[in-house]
């Protein structure tokens, strides 16, 4: 099974981080997508996915790269294979394109956007995979639908580049129907249920059951028998007081997401139970930054200060 580490907090250097989770021994690293989230009364600005990326590229030689995911109420189908093809040369074939249906209510009505509904979002998003998949596969797309409307002819300039794996997120049964048959590897976001209205509901997070996923993968695979799959852990340490707050509300163990609050090495023996249910990947999306560093030793088996020293060689080298 491979772990990715899933950027949450904008508020550390990328390129720092990058290279801090590459010696700890991290599989892939990825970054989200967002303008900024809304916390309290208060936002934070996230980093541009791109250049976010980009940087982790830069910083590191061996872990696999990501989104997770990059917007489709944010962005165009067709920009975001130009950008896939410029980080499968930037990262040296290192990229997996990871593309979602985008979900935050007051993030898009801030900047004057709408969130549409349940339907129209998966609609729309199933569209702009399906002119991904023909521009990745084909190098042209001719397509005209209710949301996209795309003729692109044959194009020029990354025959040289290995094509990049296509990556999703689905999480109900519209998305798992026409988005999950197109993708290389599918990422179940089993809380999906929690953020169907724009935004996180903590309650109907702790009482997802652990029966949804099993129902999900089955879904998943009677329309993509071969496909590598994720599973997105929200997941925290007990330092954290968010972290403290889920363990309290995911109390039940018949909760889909009890046991990935609390003390590290529990937390990461919960993690690899997941390889049970078949997936390849594990989507590690915590709490908190500190949570990453926290996980490692007990993921990778890797001593804390053999990370430390191999992070520091690599900054200065």
């Amino acid at each position: 099974m491979k772990f990715i580490a899933n950027l949450m907090d904008p508020g550390v250097d990328p390129a720092s981080w990058a290279a801090d989770r590459e010696a700890e021994g991290w599989d892939v690293l990825a970054a989200s997508d967002h303008y900024f989230l809304p916390i309290g009364d208060r936002a934070r600005w996230f980093p541009h996915v791109w250049v976010t990326v980009s940087q982790m590229a830069a910083a590191t030689s061996r872990v696999q790269l990501t989104s997770t995911f990059v917007n489709n109420l944010l962005r165009s189908p067709v920009e975001f294979v130009q950008a896939s093809w410029s980080m499968q040369r930037v990262s040296g074939g290192r990229w997996q394109a990871g593309l979602g249906a985008g979900w935050n209510r007051a993030e898009l009505e801030a900047v004057g956007l709408e969130l549409p509904s349940p339907r129209q979002r998966a609609d729309r998003y199933a569209e702009a995979v399906r002119v991904v998949r023909a521009l990745f596969d084909d190098g042209r797309c001719a397509f005209a639908g209710e949301h996209y409307s795309v003729d692109v002819p044959a194009m020029d300039g990354f025959a040289d580049v290995e094509r990049p794996a296509l990556v999703g997120s689905v999480g109900g049964p519209r998305t798992i129907a026409r988005v999950a048959p197109l993708l290389d590897r599918v990422e179940l976001k089993a809380s999906s249920a929690a953020t169907r209205g724009g935004r996180t509901d903590h309650a109907a997070f702790a009482a997802i059951p652990r029966r949804h996923l099993v129902e999900l993968v089955d879904r998943v695979r009677r329309v993509n028998e071969g496909a590598e799959l994720t599973f997105y852990a929200r997941c925290g340490t007990t330092h954290d007081p968010l972290a403290r707050h889920l363990a309290d509300l995911v109390d039940d163990e018949d909760a889909l997401y009890h046991g990935l609050f609390g003390e590290p090495e529990a937390v990461a023996d919960r993690l690899r139970e997941f390889a049970e249910y078949g997936f390849s990947h594990v989507d590690v999306s915590p709490t908190s930054a500190e949570a990453f560093a926290h996980l490692a030793p007990h993921l990778f088996g890797r001593p804390a200060e053999q990370v430390e020293r191999r992070a520091v060689q690599q900054q200065k080298g």
